[in-house]
């Protein structure tokens, strides 16, 4: 009984952690110059050794971050609008910190694309990732900035 309880347990934090990773390699992507292919490379072939957060990351869901990985660079122009529709006027996407765009894209990509996920867990495991690098007012900002997507993504989730 107990090797069940810690079955699921252990996929998510191999979620988590690939959710974590997938900010990293999006970072290097845009603000290292790195090729999309060049950086999900030397992520997976080079950096699981080490820590983010404090959590190893060598076991990561692969395949997870893979699928996100991929949908991202493909949508990221669909990505970006659906993000502008949601933020405050006086906080155009451009002028947003660099890491909280990209922790912002990716979960509202995971909120449109990922059905199969609960859009609350969805929004708890980016507000996760976005404690791990960044303070409380941006944290609070993905918080409410993907809150409001899933409202009109995921409506029926929130009448339940």
């Amino acid at each position: 009984m107990t090797e069940d309880k810690q079955k699921p347990a252990n996929d998510s934090l191999k979620k988590s952690k690939a959710r974590l990773a997938l900010v990293q390699i999006l970072f290097q992507i845009e603000f290292n110059q790195a090729s999309a292919k060049t950086a999900l490379n030397e992520f997976l072939s080079e950096r699981l050794d080490e820590e983010i957060d404090g959590l190893a990351i060598a076991d990561l869901d692969q395949k997870l971050l893979l699928e996100l990985y991929k949908g991202i660079t493909e949508d990221r122009e669909l990505l970006n609008d659906m993000l502008i529709s949601v933020l405050d006027k006086s906080w155009p996407l451009h002028r947003l910190d660099p890491v909280l765009r990209l922790v912002m894209v990716a979960g509202a990509y995971e909120i449109q694309q990922r059905v199969d996920t609960p859009v609350k867990v969805i929004i708890s495991e980016y507000v996760d990732v976005a404690h791990a690098f960044l303070g409380d007012k941006e944290t609070a900002m993905v918080n409410g900035c993907l809150d409001r997507l899933a409202h009109g993504l995921r409506k029926d989730e929130f009448s339940k």
